[in-house]
């Protein structure tokens, strides 16, 4: 098993990594490792866990974009979450499936030969990368995978590429509690080892809820390119006002949808209301401050715009399933 990369970044020397995922069945293996290369610099995390393998990076480039022409020895199921940056395979062969993550956005996908270019169009790249084994997705979804994922198991059996969804998907609030959960895990030996392999159930569990409700309904089908761009619009709203009061009116006259559609196409795209996603963006950034600032309840409850803190706390134990007042305590 082997990966071989060729870039200027490299002054296109051909750079060869052995075994560049792997698994550990007994004991949580962890490399941090502080990168400085080629005027790419930063920490990259690598954990190994029992049929999953995970790697969180956090690098800053000195060039705006680059390339990197790669080849795998060996085929892989990894789910990628694009925090920061954005991320493009290109397969050499122009039948292959290509893969396109923009910043803010994840996939979960197979792809059996990997032999194409990597494009990255930014100075700043926060992932996380979950791999796994065959193995690990029939035991967790034993009794039969075929079953619950066909797709991907037909893939596999016929060494097939796939990818979970034709457009790399929003990560939503609940997503990016979950991956700061296991990026910032402050755990040791067994316990962090058993905490990250709960979490990586947590964030799996989550997606095929997805998966399913948008197969059951056939969501898709009644929204547009144009209408689902708007819907983006949205989020980008919520995203970067998430301190002012909205409602539907004031959110449909700035991206030119009405109140139904909005209502109706965001839960389309990101499987939840505009409000609670928007609860869920305003009680990650509430526990951003409780933790890291050491800020009091009563302030964060009145920054976000509750006239009441046990408003806010009631907003908070439904988002997390605990009291702000127990958050230090948790964590």
């Amino acid at each position: 098993m082997q990966t071989q990369m060729r870039s200027e970044i490299f002054k296109k020397k051909l750079v060869v990594i052995k075994n560049p995922i792997q698994f550990n069945k007994e004991d949580l293996v962890e490399k941090k490792i502080d990168f400085n290369h080629k005027g790419i610099t930063g920490v990259i995390t690598d954990i190994m866990l029992n049929g999953i393998h995970l790697v969180s990076r956090d690098l800053t480039m000195r060039d705006e974009s680059y390339s990197i022409e790669i080849e795998h020895s060996f085929s892989f199921v990894k789910l990628h979450f694009e925090i920061e940056g954005d991320n493009e395979y290109i397969p050499e062969n122009p039948l292959g499936r290509g893969i396109y993550i923009p910043e803010g956005h994840y996939n979960l996908f197979y792809i059996p030969n990997i032999k194409g270019v990597l494009n990255y169009r930014t100075k700043r790249r926060k992932t996380l990368e979950i791999t796994f084994t065959e193995a690990y997705l029939e035991q967790l979804f034993y009794p039969n995978l075929k079953t619950t994922i066909p797709l991907l198991a037909d893939a596999i059996t016929n060494n097939t590429a796939y990818t979970m969804w034709n457009t790399s998907k929003s990560i939503s609030p609940k997503l990016h509690i979950l991956i700061e959960d296991i990026i910032q895990c402050n755990y040791t030996g067994a316990i962090k080892k058993a905490f990250l392999e709960s979490k990586v159930v947590e964030v799996l569990s989550h997606l095929f809820t997805i998966i399913n409700e948008e197969e059951n309904t056939k969501i898709n089908e009644d929204l547009s390119e144009s209408d689902y761009l708007k819907i983006v619009a949205v989020e980008q709203i919520l995203k970067t006002q998430f301190k002012e009061k909205h409602t539907l009116a004031s959110i449909a006259s700035q991206v030119g949808l009405n109140n139904f559609k909005i209502k109706k196409q965001f839960k389309i795209v990101f499987n939840t209301t505009v409000f609670q996603y928007l609860t869920e963006l305003r009680m990650e950034y509430a526990k951003q401050l409780i933790l890291e600032k050491d800020i009091s309840i009563c302030r964060v409850s009145e920054e976000l715009g509750y006239k009441n803190p046990q408003h806010f706390t009631v907003a908070f134990k439904k988002t997390f399933g605990y009291l702000p007042s127990k958050l230090k305590k948790i964590v």
